[in-house]
């Protein structure tokens, strides 16, 4: 189980994230953003990372202004919400500096746990998926006890 605690005035929720790249390891603020189908990092992170995203293959991007051409990269490690995961595929891009934030933490990495919110304390729950019913109501216990 993952709690995290986020800013209750902030205009977006911040996730802090941790990621593993060949020069070793970078701290960014993703904000989380469950209209966003990917996982988009700012493309001086990756770079600092140790990745090149000249030679890395480009996707077309849909953006709310438009559309807009990223970088694929795969880091080595992604550990965000209590979670960590391997060889994890991000997409990197300039970002505008109005953001706040080194990126958008999206749909194709918290669709891997069940997510629960508490905009009344600021928190933020991570749990596995329940694989039966004995399960299920332990989850749910942890969840009404947390939140």
């Amino acid at each position: 189980m993952g709690v995290t605690h986020f800013d209750l005035t902030a205009p977006h929720i911040i996730v802090r994230v941790r990621l593993l790249g060949p020069r070793g390891v970078e701290w960014a603020d993703l904000i989380l953003d469950t209209g966003a189908t990917h996982t988009v990092v700012d493309e001086l992170i990756t770079y600092r990372l140790g990745y090149d995203t000249l030679t890395a293959p480009k996707v077309s991007l849909a953006t709310v202004s438009g559309t807009t051409q990223a970088s694929v990269i795969t880091v080595r490690q992604l550990f965000a919400l209590g979670e960590t995961v391997s060889e994890f595929e991000i997409l990197a891009m300039p970002l505008p500096i109005q953001l706040r934030a080194d990126g958008l933490l999206g749909l194709d990495f918290l669709r891997r746990r069940n997510l629960f919110c508490n905009f009344d304390k600021g928190l933020l729950l991570t749990l596995p998926f329940a694989r039966n019913l004995l399960h299920r109501l332990t989850l749910t216990k942890q969840i009404f006890t947390s939140l």
